[in-house]
């Protein structure tokens, strides 16, 4: 077993991935931010020092979130003026020409999302690794946050739930597994990028919130940063603000779940030593990764799995935690009655499976009143042959032998000789009860179901 192995298989979890635009430079081969911004620049003016003039007028002023996102402001006013006044540069689709018209869309996130959409294109080189990435993906991976605008991670990681900026990610009820945060916005949803001092700006007014809500996962997920440098503001800002929420002692537990990934162009194996982070006066230890064939460290992930994929798992905390709070079960999950006092808490069950293989086993538990529910509703999911086979003979009992079982021997394809004997032998007045058997006359001479629907079918319907 290699070092790397050695590390991840002392994960308590699978880790979650913290992915920068490294990451999108090396997959898709996209621009960093610079590029980008240059790539603005230039159609403002077409020559080879506009992005530097911008820079130049940057440093002269006051940065309140640092160069780059000054510099994006500067090159987003004269980019969105010249964009208005002239339709020739103009390259997005008809429904965001709509929202730059109606709902105040910058023309200038509104054409970066189109520019990166348009070069988005997998680089046939890694194509492995990517393949390898969408396999871990499945089980060694429990989620992903990232500050990269492009689509790679959700095309990436099947089943996956995107959450888009901070304010949905703050007002959504995440779950920590097979989830994308997309925290600087996603193309997707241009008016989300944040990319200028003022989205910086408010990005960090929000940051304590956002901290809070991913403190659960920083304690409890080991943390991979990749695409990164270890030297970039964006992420250390980001670290900061969920460093300022602990305490030493929760601090140094970070040294075991926090690990840098570090590029170095054509280096052969891999180098894992510590390394430290000043936050505040506050060391921050961490593992530092240094690798130039990512394949080893995906290698290395998938030796750490969980049982059953994480989008299933998610599926689970998910439906769980909607019935916790609205008390409702749904389709995918089935909740029996708990209320008898002669049910110990170590007799309670947790199953996740298909329905067809746990619901089998779970038709024996169903009582007289979800077999006569089922019979007018139609409502258990089952087929005739799985009433008759799995539930009837508990049912059965519990109610004398006297229960209605023409309907399913009719839509049966099997064949039940003591169902079909027991039917023979029955009729309406054996199945009614005593009291409405008395009330009869008041509600009507009915001696069968069928009379019922035809008297009363208006009624009833």
């Amino acid at each position: 077993m290699s070092k790397l192995e050695e590390l991840v298989q002392r994960f308590s979890a699978t880790p979650i991935l913290f992915v920068g635009s490294g990451m999108s430079r090396r997959y898709l081969s996209l621009p960093d931010w610079k590029g980008l911004l240059e790539r603005l620049a230039k159609i403002i003016n077409d020559d080879e020092f506009t992005y530097s003039s911008y820079e130049s007028r940057a440093k002269s002023l006051e940065l309140k979130a640092g160069l780059m996102p000054k510099v994006a402001e500067l090159i987003q006013i004269d980019f969105d003026e010249k964009w208005f006044a002239n339709p020739s540069i103009r390259t997005v689709e008809r429904s965001i020409l709509e929202q730059i018209k109606n709902n105040g869309l910058s023309p200038f996130k509104a054409e970066i999302a189109a520019l990166i959409q348009k070069e988005t294109e997998i680089n046939q080189e890694y194509l492995e690794e990517i393949k390898k990435l969408a396999q871990i993906s499945e089980k060694s991976i429990a989620g992903v946050i990232t500050t990269n605008y492009d689509s790679f991670l959700e095309d990436t990681l099947k089943g996956f739930t995107t959450y888009v900026g901070q304010t949905q990610l703050i007002f959504s009820s995440i779950h920590g597994i097979a989830e994308i945060y997309k925290i600087h916005g996603s193309i997707e949803s241009p008016e989300s990028i944040v990319i200028n001092e003022k989205d910086y700006f408010m990005f960090e007014e929000k940051s304590a919130y956002l901290a809070a809500k991913l403190m659960t996962i920083f304690m409890e997920f080991p943390i991979i940063f990749m695409g990164y440098s270890i030297s970039d503001t964006n992420i250390q800002k980001i670290i900061k603000s969920i460093v300022d929420c602990l305490d030493e002692q929760q601090v140094a537990m970070l040294a075991d779940r926090f690990i840098f990934i570090e590029y170095r162009e054509n280096m052969n194996g891999v180098e894992i030593s510590p390394f430290t982070m000043m936050i505040d006066q506050k060391p921050l230890i961490m593992k530092k990764i240094i690798l130039s064939d990512f394949m080893l460290l995906y290698n290395a992930l998938s030796k750490k799995k969980t049982k059953l994929p994480v989008k299933i798992l998610r599926r689970f905390k998910e439906e769980l935690y909607n019935y916790t709070v609205t008390n409702v079960p749904t389709a995918n999950l089935r909740v029996a009655a708990l209320d008898d006092t002669r049910v110990d808490d170590e007799e309670l069950v947790l199953a996740i499976g298909k329905v067809s293989d746990l619901g089998l086993k779970g038709l024996k538990g169903i009582d007289g009143n979800e077999w006569y529910r089922d019979i007018v509703l139609d409502d258990l999911e089952f087929t005739a042959d799985e009433m008759l086979e799995y539930a009837f003979p508990k049912v059965s009992r519990q109610n004398s032998a006297k229960l209605p079982i023409h309907k399913y021997l009719n839509q049966a394809t099997k064949e039940f000789p003591e169902c079909r004997e027991l039917a023979n032998k029955l009729n309406f007045d054996l199945i009614i009860s005593p009291s409405l058997k008395k009330q009869r006359k008041s509600r009507g001479e009915y001696t069968s179901v069928a009379q019922i629907w035809i008297h009363e079918k208006a009624s009833l319907e």
